[in-house]
């Protein structure tokens, strides 16, 4: 038997285009403890922003690997950090990076995550697509490592065949994080844009906190079944 989760929600905001004043309420009944929320997470311009950078907060930071390879990375704006760490402390969601930083490969980005003191964990990359001359959206590539690396897809015919989905692959629920708008028609309530500089210039702040806390505390059939 599959227990669902209630979810009660109020939302205010004083300007769509910018943080305002938000007050929300969630309220969770029990949840399957067997199936995982994920985060599909871009980097550049959510989690270092303009503002950031004219503060002085995303500087180079050089490190050696246990090889001696020397490496390094561009550090997190710290206030975007904080929210990201908040909304995965309150979700226990897992990390997948769909940003161009993962063609440094899953073991940098741990490093990176370690060095950042990022909660949660990475469990995967997205792969590269990409070809010259060719774009290929970026959905797409989120699109294929949930079908082949997690065994999940949506289906919108049936919230019972959904539901059995969601059980056989384990994912309750994902979202994209990203400034980037390439995503599918599909990938819509899971989206959560960060508008791109200079219409905003603090990257992933209080109100994408909210908005990804929102859709990540509802689960796959809830998004896309019972849109409110």
């Amino acid at each position: 038997m599959i227990l669902t989760a209630l979810i009660l929600i109020t939302l205010y905001w004083v300007d769509a285009e910018s943080c305002g004043t938000y007050n929300i309420s969630i309220s969770a009944d029990i949840l399957p403890d067997n199936l995982m929320k994920i985060i599909f997470l871009d980097i550049d311009g959510v989690l270092n922003c303009e503002e950031a950078y004219r503060a002085g907060e995303c500087k180079y930071q050089d490190w050696t690997w246990e090889d001696g390879r020397k490496d390094h990375y561009q550090r997190f704006c710290v206030r975007s950090k904080d929210l990201l760490n908040r909304l995965i402390d309150e979700t226990d969601a897992k990390i997948v990076i769909s940003s161009t930083w993962r063609m440094s490969g899953i073991d940098f980005m741990r490093k990176v995550w370690e060095y950042e003191g990022m909660h949660g964990e990475i469990i995967g990359i997205t792969p590269s697509m990409r070809a010259p001359g060719i774009s290929i959206p970026r959905g797409m590539e989120i699109k294929y490592y949930l079908e082949n690396d997690l065994g999940f897809r949506h289906i919108n015919w049936s919230e019972e065949e959904q539901q059995k989905m969601m059980d056989e692959s384990g994912v309750e629920n994902y979202i994209i994080i990203d400034d980037d708008s390439d995503m599918l028609y599909g990938q819509r309530h899971h989206f959560v844009h960060v508008l791109p500089s200079p219409r905003n210039k603090e990257g992933f702040n209080e109100r994408y906190f909210y908005e990804a806390a929102v859709k990540l505390n509802r689960t796959v059939i809830d998004l896309n079944y019972n849109q409110i």
